[in-house]
């Protein structure tokens, strides 16, 4: 169905759009526990054809839970950052965001603690 739109089509209640379908993929691979699989997705998925930021920053959050599943936690907390970039607000309210954050302060790398405990800051888990 999604096809059939026009290619601008945008409906801004619900963000339904061509460009929100490679979103949905990427949750529905994160739902079914599929690291891989929603590596991939996110790979083909483009998020900057979403116009709402917070929907943005939801998509970045999935993308950040495949690539946490995938172990791949640099790039999880790269694109938390991005989800951050988009809507600080959604990142700071969302309950994986704050759950990958926080498990990666805990990294046996210090870079990659430093990097997870500033965007912990950044989002409110964390006091500076």
């Amino acid at each position: 169905m999604a096809e059939r739109l026009p290619a601008d089509y945008y409906h801004p209640m619900t963000s339904f759009s061509r460009g929100i379908m490679g979103a949905h993929a990427v949750t529905v691979a994160v739902e079914l526990h599929a690291g891989g699989e929603s590596v991939r997705q996110a790979a083909k998925a483009d998020a900057k054809t979403i116009p709402s930021r917070p929907r943005r920053a939801r998509h970045r959050i999935e993308e950040a839970r495949g690539y946490h599943l995938d172990g791949q936690p640099e790039t999880a907390l790269a694109t938390l950052d991005k989800a951050y970039e988009a809507a600080p607000e959604t990142i700071r309210y969302n309950g994986y965001a704050r759950r990958i954050t926080l498990e990666e302060t805990e990294s046996k790398s210090p870079v990659h603690r430093r990097r997870a405990a500033e965007l912990a800051v950044r989002i409110g888990v964390l006091a500076a």
